[in-house]
């Protein structure tokens, strides 16, 4: 070997070590994939220390020939840099290569070294051994001193670490989504293998242990999910909401099973307001207003102000009246035929109080309140027949004859009361025999008839009717007699004498 081009290994080989005496710490591909050999790296270590040794203290005395050569000119012409002479410059530019190589070495160990944390061989094995090998390269072409290739090979291999470190985020994020999506979608294996894969990567994650959770509840999860559904097919809601609330404390956060099980209490709740406006319509059906009432209640607190409750009471209410209506238009038709005229009149009138627009009512009124005024009229002539002593009494009770007999197809009660009214009119028409007696020294009067003077028996002719008679008689107290004539008679004279003395 040419003696400069000994010096220059001898350079390089110290290049190698680093300057200060440090050794540079070159790595593998082998190492920076892991497989950390304490051994082997004492054994390089030593032989790289025995070289370095060799070349600073050995290599200097065998060499014969000068670092720098002068030519026999040289000592006449100004001296020229020979080639094989390491500038300043140069040295400046290797430090500055091996500086450059130590940083990139050092970022790419922290990357490598989180990489293997996040299991990079699961999700990145390809890209991640191509780094491996442009390190290795690296490491090759540092030992050859070519600095700046060694350089641009250590920055592609970082490049290629810091891409797959944006992976690794990416790839974490889209094993969390999918896990997530598999859980709601019940998708047992897509969930497991994304939340391993997630574990794997990030097992201290707080998201990632709970999906861990989920996904390990997740078979019991879904057979409680089927086993509501099938409930629910069969409208088995209680069993349903039981086997939906199991999913719901499983997971509390899968949507689907909260959203089967608030749409199965919900189904519960309708079925239950149904169940009461049901019972409510049959009690109506059957006219049991109070009962009607009380379901229709209930369904309103089932639905507070629901408007379906609303319309149920309103359409109580109308039936209700309108049965009110129906029942007494029914008991005024019934008074009717059986002649209580006065009764069925009052109930019309209770009506058209309650309602005034109620046709039918003000329809069968005019009837029933021109046959209650004929009642009323008969009956009051039956009930006092002696007010047909009075001329205008008569009159009236006349004309009230002529307006029954004039009735077409009378009842049997007014046919009775036609018949005694004619014997009542008749009777008040025809004299009956009185026979009065007295002392002879009796003054005697018989009001609005005659006076009659002292007598001690006499007979009058009176119509029935109420009457009066009175007798005077000087120093003695003044008798005075009411006495009602039938057409029956009396049963014993009418004795009138003044007896007490004044």
């Amino acid at each position: 070997m040419d003696t400069r081009d000994a010096k220059q290994a001898s350079v390089d080989s110290a290049f190698n070590l680093h300057s200060n005496g440090r050794q540079k710490p070159v790595i593998s591909g082998a190492r920076l994939s892991g497989v950390h050999q304490s051994g082997v790296q004492k054994i390089v270590i030593t032989v790289l220390l025995l070289l370095a040794s060799a070349v600073i203290f050995i290599l200097p005395n065998s060499v014969t020939e000068p670092w720098i050569n002068y030519s026999s000119e040289s000592e006449n012409t100004s001296p020229s840099a020979s080639a094989t002479v390491v500038s300043p410059s140069t040295a400046a530019q290797k430090t500055k290569y091996r500086q450059d190589a130590q940083t990139l070495l050092a970022e790419i160990i922290a990357r490598r070294d989180r990489l293997q944390e996040k299991r990079v061989e699961l999700w990145g094995e390809f890209e991640f051994k191509q780094a491996m090998e442009q390190i290795e390269r690296g490491d090759q072409q540092y030992q050859y001193g070519e600095y700046a290739k060694s350089v641009a090979s250590y920055q592609s291999a970082l490049d290629g670490l810091s891409n797959l470190e944006t992976t690794g985020k990416m790839t974490l994020a889209k094993a969390i989504d999918e896990a997530s999506n598999a859980i709601e979608e019940s998708i047992l294996s897509t969930a497991t293998s994304n939340i391993e894969l997630a574990s794997a990567m990030a097992p201290s994650d707080k998201k990632v242990q709970q999906l861990s959770q989920r996904v390990a509840n997740l078979p019991r999860l879904i057979e409680a999910l089927q086993q509501g559904e099938k409930h629910s097919a069969l409208s088995q809601l209680s069993a349903a909401k039981k086997a939906f609330s199991s999913a719901v404390t499983l997971d509390p956060k899968h949507k689907k099973a909260t959203a089967a099980l608030a749409k199965t209490e919900q189904k519960i709740t309708e079925q239950r307001f149904r169940g009461h406006m049901s019972q409510g319509f049959r009690e109506l059906d059957n006219n049991s207003f109070e009962q009607a009432t009380a379901a229709f209640n209930r369904a309103g607190k089932v639905y507070i102000d629901h408007p379906a409750v609303k319309q149920a009471l309103a359409q109580l209410e109308t039936r209700r009246s309108q049965l009110w209506v129906t029942n007494n238009m029914a008991r005024a038709d019934q008074f009717a035929k059986q002649e209580q005229w006065q009764q069925a009149k009052s109930i019309y009138e209770k009506l058209l109080l309650t309602d005034a627009t109620l046709t039918d009512v003000k329809v069968k009124q005019i009837p029933v309140n021109v046959r209650a005024d004929l009642d009323r009229r008969i009956r009051g002539i039956i009930e006092d027949p002696l007010a047909l002593a009075s001329s205008s009494q008569l009159r009236k009770a006349q004309k009230t004859m002529r307006d029954a007999s004039g009735i077409a197809n009378p009842g049997p009660l007014l046919s009775n009361q036609i018949k005694t009214l004619k014997q009542i009119i008749k009777a008040s028409q025809t004299p009956v025999e009185v026979t009065l007696s007295s002392d002879s020294n009796t003054n005697v009067t018989l009001f609005r008839v005659a006076r009659l003077g002292t007598f001690e028996r006499t007979s009058v002719s009176l119509k029935p009717g109420r009457y009066i008679v009175a007798g005077s008689r000087a120093g003695y107290r003044d008798v005075r007699i009411e006495f009602t004539l039938t057409d029956k008679g009396l049963d014993s004279p009418i004795t009138i004498s003044c007896n007490e003395a004044i």
